[in-house]
């Protein structure tokens, strides 16, 4: 091999001394006998560094070889290839010239000059050495889809049309050439030539629907739902078992808001396992867009299970499983799929939000506090995870473990109507605590941010009152929230409250009597009957102590309140 590659270098042509002719630029006989050997073993070496991918190395070596033989094609196009392959294709431009001017019928030299001018963007220059190429070179007419590339890329769109047809004309029709002349007609907006060659494409290749399939889409996607149409119902008269022409009809009776047809030709299409998800998964997002605007949404819901049930395994679409059946109200059935989802994959922070948005409203606030702490392993600085976490370990009772977590969380907390959720959370929690320093801090600092906050407002004031101190500040911000929430029966029950323990007994029945006729709540009436007490009407209020007692939230005093007719605070 190696004696092969330095004959060509050194410049013998076996062809040469059995014809006399044809000989080579320089004649070897004029080196030396130590020159020759020498340029011999310092090609070598070079060939074997440039193997070795050692380029630098492979360089300096021909360059040696170079200077022993300066005149020698072979030698010039080395240098030009190492330093092409070095990324230097640049200083490589002079080495290449200069081999083809030694040898211009070296096809390989001009393979290389086309590669190099095209990496340093000299497209002309590159043009010119594929045109000799395919010119000059017989069965080298592939060259041709090089140059229509190249026009393609200056923008030469008609030249490269010609050249495409060219190509065409000696290889016959091409899925390649078709998909490179698309993208010119697309370019220009010449639809009816695309589809006048993917028509060709389709007469050539009858056996294979696909192409029928593509073209149909594309004029879809061209919103010619007609042509579209009649094309897919000839398919599916020539091949009724097509799967993929009855999705596209499928689609094509969404467009028309025809539901029930395109149910009825998904289910075939859902079923079959030549489909992958991604197709169905994008048939049954359309059909839940139109279901759920004309309120059938049953059947695809059925649908979507069933797909779910299909791939397991697929994260997509246990997310929108889940994502239908919470717009669907099924939260707990929505839950499941979620959860299934982040089996999967864990790094969608939406399946997490909705997770917590559902249990916290159904207060499964055990499971709040699980797949809160769990969320937080992927989104560490996730503020409202560790809101979700404390306020649930807040209603489950756990009020240090509520303010570890809310503490932790409010430095992730920057938007403002974040901070006044930690705060007020905060001041819950802390009261609860009786750490009522703490608390007041934590409700201050949210009413500096939301003074109209009807939370912080409602809790701090009624807090305050329970414990009878500072009540002027309570009063103050209990009339606010009245003021701000006329037709609120908490927030009337809590400003009543705040009145009573004033003694303002006459003012508090009139917000405590409105409360009431609002809401059928246990803690309202017992407070209704707590004030009539007050007012001496003692039967009115053991009345109202025992309505209390039927519903939920009535105090634990209750039943001792009703059997010795007597308030107990």
């Amino acid at each position: 091999m190696w004696l092969v590659l330095v004959i060509l270098i050194l410049g013998f042509d076996v062809s040469a001394q059995r014809k006399n002719k044809d000989v080579s630029p320089m004649d070897v006989t004029q080196l030396s006998e130590d020159i020759a050997l020498k340029a011999e073993s310092t090609l070598i070496e070079a060939e074997k560094e440039m193997i070795l991918e050692n380029y630098s190395k492979a360089y300096d070596l021909f360059q040696v070889a170079l200077g022993l033989n300066p005149r020698n094609p072979t030698i010039h196009f080395k240098i030009a290839e190492v330093l092409s392959k070095n990324g230097e294709s640049r200083q490589a431009v002079s080495y290449i010239k200069k081999a083809i001017e030694l040898d211009k019928k070296n096809k390989y030299f001009h393979v290389l000059a086309a590669e190099i001018y095209k990496s340093i963007s000299e497209y002309d220059q590159a043009l010119k050495e594929y045109e000799y190429l395919v010119d000059n070179f017989p069965g080298n007419n592939s060259y041709l889809f090089d140059i229509a590339i190249i026009y393609q890329f200056q923008g030469k769109n008609e030249k490269a049309l010609a050249t495409y047809e060219r190509a065409e004309q000696i290889f016959g029709l091409n899925e390649f050439v078709l998909r490179e002349k698309q993208k010119i007609y697309l370019k220009e907006r010449n639809y009816e030539a695309l589809i006048s060659d993917w028509d060709e494409l389709i007469a050539a290749y009858p056996d294979n629907k696909d192409y029928t399939i593509e073209l149909c889409e594309f004029l879809l996607q061209r919103n010619r739902v007609d042509e579209a149409k009649l094309r897919l119902e000839q398919l599916l008269r020539e091949d009724p078992d097509n799967m993929k022409a009855e999705l596209l009809l499928s689609q094509i009776s969404l467009r028309s808001g025809d539901l029930v047809k395109a149910i009825k030709l998904a289910e075939n299409t859902l079923a079959d396992s030549a489909f992958n998800y991604k197709a169905k998964f994008q048939l049954l997002n359309a059909l839940v867009t139109l279901a759920v605007d004309s309120g059938k949404v049953e059947k695809v819901k059925d649908l979507s299970i069933s797909l779910a049930n299909q791939y397991t395994d697929q994260y997509e679409v246990q997310a929108f499983v889940g994502d239908l059946l919470y717009k669907m109200g099924e939260e707990s059935a929505a839950v499941d799929y979620y959860l299934a989802a982040l089996k999967i994959e864990q790094s969608d922070f939406k399946v997490w939000q909705n997770i917590l948005n559902i249990e916290m409203r159904l207060e499964a606030y055990d499971r709040v506090v699980q797949h809160a702490d769990a969320a937080m392993e992927y989104f560490p600085n996730q503020a409202i995870l560790y809101f979700f976490s404390g306020t649930a370990n807040q209603m489950l009772g756990m009020y240090q473990e509520a303010v570890n977590v809310l503490e932790t969380g409010k430095k992730f907390a920057l938007e403002e109507n974040l901070i006044v959720l930690f705060q007020g959370q905060l001041g819950d929690s802390y009261n609860s605590l009786k750490m009522y320093e703490k608390s007041e801090t934590a409700y201050e600092t949210a009413l500096q941010y939301d003074p109209k906050n009807s939370h912080v407002l409602n809790n701090y004031s009624y807090f305050l009152s329970l414990r009878s101190t500072n009540l002027e500040k309570a009063l103050k911000m209990s009339t606010r929230l009245v003021e701000l929430y006329p037709e609120e029966p908490t927030f009337l029950d809590t400003h009543g409250w705040v009145l009573y323990t004033l003694g303002e007994y006459e003012k508090a029945l009139v917000f405590l009597e409105k409360a009431a006729s609002l809401k059928q709540d246990g803690t309202i009436i017992e407070h209704l009957g707590d004030v009539l007490f007050r007012l001496g009407r003692v039967d009115e209020a053991v009345e109202k102590w025992e309505r209390a007692s039927k519903l939920d939230d009535a105090s634990e005093n209750i039943d001792k309140k009703i059997s010795d007719r007597k308030l107990y605070e």
